[in-house]
Formats: structure tokens, sequence, C-alpha cells
């Protein structure tokens, strides 16, 4: 008897020995593919990025590859500070289910409680419709656009406040659709400061960066602040690195910059977190339901969605060059977090691939699409003029047994090769594509998903048109700017101090649309006696400005 219990205990030690021993490589390959893959995608001596993996609360891979500095020649360590964008809006959202933990706000107060300026808003808009993103608000960017500010432009997190201070019309009914801005956790950001009577910067770094030891996180709320080890924010362009700079600081939405070591620290909290951390995680990622009854998968800062049968937790951020994503798989306590200063779409792609190689085993196959070749007669359905946003139009066509993408107005037709059931690449852009169902087009990329109904589109010509009665100067009291609109080389155009003149394409006899997202759609009004007295604005992310004729 004791001779079978050596020789099962031997046994069994041998076994165990060869298994751990075979985890053990695996773990070495995945290691080293992943150095392959990093070392593929992003060259020593162009922008780059920085990688983190956690499993287990422990991080099992950090790598970097590429320069924080092209100028200087500086490559990206594990100490490099990046903007992360709005992987930002987490840790506003935390700061806001804290502060309602503690009794000092309730997330369903109405804004114009602590936010008196906007008490000329026409219906109640909560803080947590600032922070899920159905507050129907119109979106900072593009505000800033109409003003004539660039992202390169300085504008400090004070300015933008002031700026969004001053809105008076929203793009729609609170509750009633998603829309993702960047307006209301710059917003949320705001009471936050003024329910603590602290700077929003000192928040953060007592209730989150402290704690977790996050030394080298802080929020930026002006250009002019020095970080140390930064990366710099760069693009590829006619096949030549430029700067790309980025200086408008809107703390709450973006602006948090940090490393790839204090972000991994944010990882780890997230696969265990305290009882009273796990509280106000779980509330943040309860999904939002519409005033429909329709659920949204985002929640308060993060998002959540099925990818491959596994339950994902992520967020990313993107700001001229600068790119983050923060991925969780909860169920295996497995992140990844990256960090980059190139405006590419690399980084969601190999976090993705490191789900892939890691998780394989837990992943569940996508169905192989029943439809893969179409007839011209079967992609008619599909055919038509699409609106995205209000001017934003382009036209889908079929023929020779393909589906066409057209810019609205233009010759050039783009093939989109078929991917799956009513699911056609986009060839213009890495990770989207096209989707058709009995709700119009979709078009998807990386996390974002715009859809566009069919609209009937007759364009006046331009000779069809007195372009005189159009011409004058016009202004918007809102938002402190005017645009005059004059005729150049028989066609419309709106020339602004700052912005680049924005040519206007006939639309409707009283209706304009051109190639700006954020100046998308121009209707004009009349008085009685016929004569053109203002038009109301449109396009993406924001909705019915008016601007009325001065001269």
């Amino acid at each position: 008897m004791k001779h079978l219990f050596q020789v099962t205990f031997i046994l069994g030690f041998v076994l165990f020995y060869h298994l751990f021993h075979a985890q053990k490589q695996d773990r070495t390959n995945q290691i080293n593919t992943i150095d392959s893959l990093l070392h593929h995608y992003y060259q020593k001596n162009n922008p780059g990025v920085a990688l983190a993996i956690i499993e287990q609360g422990k991080t099992i891979y950090s790598g970097h590859s590429g320069l924080s500095n092209m100028e200087y020649g500086i490559a990206i360590t594990d100490s490099t500070a990046f903007h992360i964008a709005s992987v930002s809006k987490q840790f506003t959202a935390y700061l806001a289910v804290l502060l309602e933990k503690e009794g000092k706000l309730s997330l369903d107060d109405d804004i114009r409680k602590y936010l008196p300026e906007l008490k000329g808003l026409p219906y109640k808009i909560t803080l947590r419709q600032l922070a899920n993103h159905t507050h129907g608000l119109p979106n900072l960017y593009e505000l800033a656009q109409l003003k004539g500010i660039e992202p390169g432009d300085k504008m400090t997190h004070k300015e933008i406040v002031h700026m969004l201070l001053h809105i008076k019309e929203i793009n729609f009914k609170p509750g009633e659709k998603y829309e993702y801005n960047n307006t209301g956790f710059v917003l949320l950001a705001e009471i936050i400061e003024r329910i603590s009577g602290k700077p929003f910067q000192e928040l953060l770094k007592d209730k989150i960066f402290a704690p977790l030891q996050m030394t080298n996180s802080l929020a930026v709320n002006t250009s002019s602040l020095l970080i140390k080890n930064k990366a710099y924010s760069y693009r590829l362009k006619n096949g030549k690195y430029e700067n790309y700079a980025f200086n408008m600081m809107a703390n709450g939405s973006s602006g948090i910059s940090t490393t790839i070591n204090d972000l991994s620290k944010w990882a780890i909290t997230m696969q265990y977190s305290s009882a009273e951390n796990k509280e106000i995680l779980d509330e943040m990622l309860q999904p939002t339901v519409l005033n429909s009854g329709e659920t949204i998968r985002y929640g308060l800062g993060l998002e959540s969605k099925t990818y491959k049968g596994l339950e994902l937790v992520f967020h990313g951020g993107g700001d001229a060059g600068y790119r983050s994503y923060i991925l969780t798989v909860p169920k295996y306590k497995f992140s990844v977090v990256i960090l980059g200063n190139n405006n590419d779409f690399k980084p969601f792609q190999l976090v993705y691939e490191i789900v892939d190689l890691f998780l394989k085993e837990h992943e569940k196959e996508n169905p192989l699409p029943q439809k893969t070749t179409y007839t011209t007669q079967e992609l008619k359905p599909f055919e038509g003029t699409y609106e995205m946003f209000p001017g934003s139009l382009f036209t889908i066509i079929a023929e020779n047994n393909s589906l066409y993408y057209q810019a609205f107005g233009t010759e050039n037709k783009v093939l989109l090769p078929i991917i799956g059931d009513g699911v056609f690449a986009n060839p213009n852009l890495p990770i989207s594509y096209f989707s058709f169902d009995k709700n119009g087009c979709h078009f998807h990329i990386a996390d974002f998903t715009y859809s566009s109904k069919k609209v009937n589109v007759s364009p006046p010509k331009t000779n069809e048109l007195n372009l005189s009665e159009f011409v004058g100067i016009y202004r918007n009291e809102e938002f402190n700017t005017e645009y005059e609109l004059v005729i150049k080389n028989n066609e419309l155009v709106a020339h602004h101090s700052f912005n680049d003149d924005i040519l206007l394409h006939p639309l409707t006899k009283n209706s304009f649309y051109s190639d700006e997202g954020f100046f998308g759609k121009v209707s004009f009004l009349k008085n009685k006696q016929g004569k053109v007295i203002r038009f109301s604005l449109s396009g993406q992310n924001v909705n019915n400005i008016i601007f009325t004729k001065i001269k």
C-alpha cells in the first residue's frame, strides 16, 4: 500500500510539473507574441505607445515602443505621462457618485440647482444625464469651432466652462436619446467643484490619486502647466510626422495626464475593489434607460458590452494625436491598458488582439455570416441618400452586384466590400463599417455607432437661386460670434474672422449644407416681406443655433 501511495504521489507530481511547465511556456509564448505585435505596430523612431496587461491584480506585462518627443528623440518609458482624453470621464463620474454617497448631492438633481447661469434651459437636466450622455446639450468642441477655436488653440478649462454656461438651446429633450459628447462631464466637474468648495484637481488627488498612490497623475486645466516626462502629440500627414497640438483643457470630460504605471493601479482597483469602491463602480456600470424604455449599455463614465461571449467594461479616449484605452474582463480579472501619442486606431486593434490571445479558450466564436454575396437587386433596398447629422449627407449606390459609398454631391464612388449579413467594410477608415436594417444605415467606428435615415433631397441649381438675398453679417449672441455670408465665384460662402471660409451648397431654396460637421446645415428664415432675417445652424452635436442678421 505504501509503495502504491509513493507511485501515485510521484505520478501526480510529474503530472503537476508538466502542467505547470506547459502553462509557464504558454505564458512565455503569449508575452513574446505581445512584444512582436507591439513592435510591429510601432517602430522605435516614430510616435508610439505604452502598454500594460494586468491579471489577478498583478501586472504580467509592461512594454513600450516609440518616441514621446520626436524633436529630441526621447523614448517612451513606464514614466512617460500621456494625456488620456475621454478615459478621464470615469474619474469624474467616480467623484460624483462618491459625493452622492456622502450625501452632498443627488445624481437626480436638476443641474440648474448648482448652475443658475443655465436657468434659461427649457428642460430639467439631471446630473446623471450629464454623466450618461442623454442631456441633449451641444458639444463643447463644435461650439469652440463655431467661435473659430481649434483643438490646437489655447483654451483653459475656465474659459470652456464660461462658454458652456451661455448655452440656451439643446439638441434634444433630455433622456430622449444617447448622444456621446463632452459638455456634460465638464459641467459635472464644475458642479463637483462648487459643491465641495475645492478645486477639481485637488479633489481628484485627495479622493483617488493619493489613496491609490497614482503619484504621476493630475488634471491639467491650462496648457501652460508643466508636465514631467510629457508625451507630445503627433500625426502622420503626407508620409511625414508633424506636431498635432492639443491645448483645449476641458477638465471632467478630458484633461487627465497619467502614466502607464499609474493607470494600471486604477485597473487593479477595478479588479479588486474595496467594499466602498465596489459600490461606487457598480453604480457607474448600471445601464442607462431612455425615456422610451430602451436600454443603453453606457453607464456613468464606463461602458460595457459583450465581445465573443465575454462581458467587458471599457472606455477609450482620443484628442489630437493622443490615444488611450482601458478594458477589463471582470469575470477573469483581466485588464489591458494602452496609452499613445499617434493619431491612429492601432491601439484599439492591439487591445482586442491581446484579449483574443489571452482569453481565447473562454471566447465564443461569432457565427459565420449567412450572406456573403448579393445581387444588385438584393442590394437595392440599401440604396439611397442618407443623413447622419444635419447637413451630413452621403449616397449609397447598388450596381454590378456591389455596394458603393458616395459623398453627397460628388462623382467619386468607393466600393464597400461585403463582410457579413447587411454589413460592409469601409476601406476609407480602419476598424469601421456600415450596416443596414429596417431603421436605416449605421456607421460603426471603434466603439461608436452613428445612425442615418434615408432622406429625399433634390437640391436646386445655384443659378436657380438669388444668392444675394442671403448675403450679410449674422451674429449669435449666445456664443458671441459672427459670420459674414458673401458670394465668391457664384457660390455662397460663410466667412469668419478665425475659421477658414466655408462653402455652402444649396439643399433647398432656403437651406444650404457644408462639408464641415459643426456647420452642417444652414436654414434661413424670412419675414413677411420676404427678407432674410436670420439663419438656424445645425450639425454634428449642435442643433438650432440662431444667427440674427445685423447688417
